[in-house]
This record gives C-alpha cells, sequence and structure tokens, in this order.
C-alpha cells in the first residue's frame, strides 16, 4: 500500500515544489560493464563478476548465462537481478533521503513480445507457465523477463511517493556504437537502430533471428514503442495513477557519431514522440523525454525544430541533458585542479560560467528553456576522471563529497533562475543521480542472490562514487533539508 511522504520528501514538497528530486536506477534492466568490474581473480561473468577492463553487456550475460547455466537457471538468475539488485531497503533509503523520482533504465527486450512479429524465431518463447512462464530469449539472443518485474519495480516506487521516467536505454538494433548501455557493443554503420533491415542482424557480426521481410531496426524501435511501451505504461498509471509521468525514448542517440541523419534521429525522437502521445490519450499525463548525442542532430538544431516543426509540444517534449565531470570541465590544466566555483556555476545563466558545457549552451542561446520549454538533467555523477588520475585512479571520499554538494547547488539554482517561465513553473524540472548503486559487490546467483551496495571494502573500486547510495551512508550526500538549503537561503550556501 502506499505510504505517506517521508518527512524529507514532505520538506522538498514544501520548500521545492514541482522539484523532481531524483536518481538514476540503471544496472538492473540494462547491464553496463563498468559497474560490475571486480579487483579479484574470482571472475564469472554469468553472475556478473567481471575482469577490469572487459568489454561486457546485455546480450553477453545472455549468452554467457545461457552457456554455463540450464535455461530455467539462467531465467532465477535474471529473475534474482531484476528483482532484487534495488531492494525495499535500498528504495526506503532513496525515500528517506528525499528522493522523489526515479530514472528508471530498460532495454527494448523487455517489451519485445513473439506477437509482435510472429514470423520472427524466438530462441525460447515464453512458456506462459510456471514460475518464469513470462521469460524467454528473443530473437536477438536476449533473455527477456517480460514486463511483469518492471511492473513490480515501478509499484515499489510508487508507495514510496517515487515517480518514474522510464527510459529506453537500449532500443533494437544497437543505437550507439561502442557502448555497453545500448545492449549490445555494436560497430559504426548499418545495420543497426538507424539503418538496414532487422534480419541483417547486428553491425560487428550479431546474428538474429528476424524474419527476411523487409522491416528494418527502426521498424522494430517503432512498433514496441506505439504498441507495447505506450499501452503498458497506460495500463501501469491505471493501476497507480500517476506512478509513470514520463518516457524517454531513446537514450543519447548515436553518440558521438555521425552515422544517423537528422532524418533518421528525428524519427526515434522528435516524430515519434507526436505519435507517443497520440496514442497515450491524455498527453498531459505523460510527458516526452527528448536527448541529444547525435553530431548529425546536435542541441541547437533539436531547440530550433521545437520553435517551428513541433511548436505545438511545448508542455509535452522535455530535454534531457547529461552534465559530467568525469572527463572534463571546469579544469586548470596548468595548475592541475578543478575550480568548485565552476562546478557550482556551470551553466547557470548569467555566471561566469555559464558557457562551460556546449551542449548546454546550445540549448540556452536558442532560449528555449526561457520560453518554457522545460529540461531535466537526466544524468551526473561525483566522479572526476582527471583527479583520479593524480591519486591512483580512485576518488577520494572529500572529493566527491565537495563535488557531489557543488552540483547539487547549481542544480537548485537552475531551478530558481527558471521559476516562472513555464506556465507558472520551473522551466528546470530536476536531476537524476547516475547512478543508484554500482555492482561491485553483487551476486545474482539464485543461491547467493545478494550484494547490496556497501560503505565498507568499497574503496579501491574506481567508480564507487557513482553510487548514490554509498555516497548517502558515507554521509557524503546529506539531504537538502540538513544542509538548510531552501530558497530563500541557498545562494548564502555556496561556501559552505
Amino acid at each position: 500500500s502506499r505510504r505517506e511522504l517521508t518527512e524529507e520528501q514532505q520538506w522538498m514538497q514544501y520548500n521545492w515544489p514541482g522539484y523532481h528530486n531524483g536518481v538514476s536506477l540503471g544496472g538492473g534492466f540494462v547491464v553496463e560493464d563498468w559497474m560490475f568490474y571486480k579487483h579479484t581473480n574470482a571472475v564469472d561473468p554469468a553472475n556478473l563478476q567481471l575482469a577490469q577492463d572487459t568489454p561486457f553487456d546485455n546480450l553477453a550475460w545472455s549468452e554467457s548465462i545461457l552457456a554455463s547455466k540450464d535455461l530455467q537457471s539462467a531465467y532465477a538468475t535474471v529473475d534474482c537481478h531484476v528483482n532484487n539488485f534495488y531492494s525495499n531497503a535500498d528504495l526506503d533509503e532513496f525515500a528517506n533521503f528525499g528522493i522523489n523520482a526515479a530514472r528508471v533504465v530498460v532495454g527494448y527486450w523487455v517489451f519485445d513480445d513473439p506477437g509482435l512479429y510472429p514470423d520472427d524465431v524466438w530462441v525460447h518463447p515464453p512458456s506462459r507457465s510456471g514460475p518464469y512462464g513470462a521469460y524467454g530469449v528473443n530473437p536477438d539472443g536476449f533473455i527477456t523477463p517480460g514486463t511483469g518485474r518492471l511492473t513490480d519495480l515501478i509499484i515499489r516506487l510508487w508507495n514510496r511517493n517515487i515517480k518514474v521516467l522510464l527510459d529506453m536505454h537500449a532500443l533494437p538494433g544497437c543505437s550507439s556504437p561502442h557502448q555497453s548501455y545500448a545492449g549490445v557493443h555494436c560497430e559504426p554503420g548499418a545495420p543497426n537502430t538507424w539503418n538496414g533491415q532487422a534480419h541483417d542482424g547486428i553491425s560487428g557480426g550479431h546474428k538474429v533471428n528476424r524474419a527476411n521481410d523487409g522491416k528494418t531496426w527502426t521498424d522494430v524501435a517503432r512498433k514496441i514503442a506505439i504498441e507495447r511501451v505506450v499501452p503498458w505504461i497506460k495500463y501501469v498509471n491505471s493501476l497507480a495513477e500517476g506512478a509513470i509521468i514520463g518516457y524517454e525514448l531513446v537514450n543519447e542517440p548515436d553518440i558521438a557519431s555521425n552515422d544517423a541523419t537528422v532524418e533518421e534521429v528525428r524519427a526515434l525522437t522528435v516524430d515519434l514522440g507526436q505519435e507517443v502521445l497520440e496514442c497515450m490519450g491524455s498527453p498531459d499525463t505523460v510527458w516526452v523525454g527528448i536527448s541529444t548525442a547525435a553530431k548529425n542532430y546536435p542541441s541547437g538544431a533539436v531547440a530550433t525544430d521545437y520553435k517551428t516543426r513541433y511548436n505545438g509540444y511545448r508542455n509535452a517534449y522535455v530535454s534531457d541533458i547529461h552534465h559530467y565531470f568525469f572527463w572534463a570541465g571546469c579544469i586548470d590544466y596548468g595548475a592541475k585542479t578543478t575550480s568548485l566555483d565552476c562546478v557550482c556555476t556551470a551553466n547557470l545563466p548569467g555566471s561566469k560560467h555559464q558557457f562551460e558545457d556546449a551542449d548546454w549552451v546550445a540549448w540556452m542561446k536558442s532560449g528555449v528553456f526561457d520560453q518554457g520549454w522545460r529540461f531535466y538533467v537526466g544524468e551526473w555523477s561525483a566522479g572526476s576522471g582527471p583527479a583520479h588520475k593524480c591519486q591512483g585512479g580512485v576518488p577520494t571520499a572529500d572529493q566527491s563529497k565537495r563535488m557531489w554538494r557543488a552540483q547539487k547547488w547549481g542544480y537548485m539554482n537552475q531551478y530558481l533562475h527558471y521559476r516562472g517561465k513555464a506556465d507558472g513553473g520551473s522551466s528546470f524540472v530536476g536531476d537524476f543521480y547516475w547512478n543508484g548503486r554500482m555492482g561491485y559487490n553483487w551476486n545474482p546467483d539464485p543461491g547467493v542472490c545478494a550484494g547490496p551496495s556497501s560503505a565498507t571494502h568499497y574503496a579501491d573500486f574506481t567508480s564507487w562514487d557513482w553510487s548514490l547510495l554509498r555516497l548517502i551512508k558515507l554521509g557524503l550526500a546529506e539531504p537538502l533539508s540538513q544542509m538548510g538549503w531552501t530558497p530563500d537561503a541557498i545562494a548564502g550556501k555556496k561556501g559552505e
């Protein structure tokens, strides 16, 4: 049953109305290799015990499980993972911290179904009976749990007053090359999400069992969105009103690549968004998240399209900006230091660092946020790669605390700057820390099925500060109420 708001959630609602104080829940329904690296000799890919810097992805995990376990044990392993990687205790921790929104990361295979394309051959179709009756292995080789386990997670979040932004991280055919988050490490070029027929497989030599019927991977992605995802969202929201508030159609499309044309990226973002909203029936209840990353369709071009082609969607399209200092930004390379003043005020209009992030700048210069088009930071982290290189490759506690606090201060001030510009609310709707947890000590083997985010035995894990749960447990991330960050007081808190 649904609980009362936690004290911190109440405080957020009163002091920062409409702010999505969020976290991204990655690693559960989409496995990313770097989250599960170990520094020991206990390497077991089927149970997500991965050697450092080993390329791995959700398809490789499916293949590893199926090669080493019988089918029911394989399904049980995935079932443990999707049910328990984020435990009830973890979700309680988030709610007590004041989290009121979660960007839930999924892959298309969760929604795939034999009924979509009856001529496609499933490796193992769902049996529709027994404890794993919804499970199957789709024509592309992915073990899918079906949507039931995802529904369970959404309801668990809703019970804790945490709203959900559904993020389609991995699309059919591979939407970004050389990225584990795409579900499979693929090469640029056809066949992939943007180009080529599905029966030809996935670039990089990945074979599939799709019928030779002329359909493209783009066709498959669109069909899953319209015929599977949208009806499921409507169903979940009929069970739990307002549980799902947004649907991000594709994460970081064609990142750092020029494989997809403008028209091809439009087809699965702003154009598909129109169809999704029409099929949703009540477009005011669920907004469409628009992510950018493709070289041929950068943020400035999307902003121009907002004001011309899609002018009627100002209240329906919400832009996702990913803002990291892990690779670059706010660095004095001569002094080998990071400017925390810059981190605080990066891209804050009117500050001396307002043009720090070029992708964000293009949005700002277009004027769309001032015109009431809304946006959020869908991913950010306390991690600072350049600093780590100077200290044995790992973060320090003090550094992580300062980087978390500086960025969070900046996001709250973004909300204040754009307050009143979006039909009385702020154009900046919130932030989602990446990530909820890491999998450094996680083991999904059904005989173990354990490994909570740890506040001990983590210090040699290079990405430990990407776990919000760990930052909370260590006291490095603090509830905003404890820091006294009200709208009236936050300006004076910058130096703390």
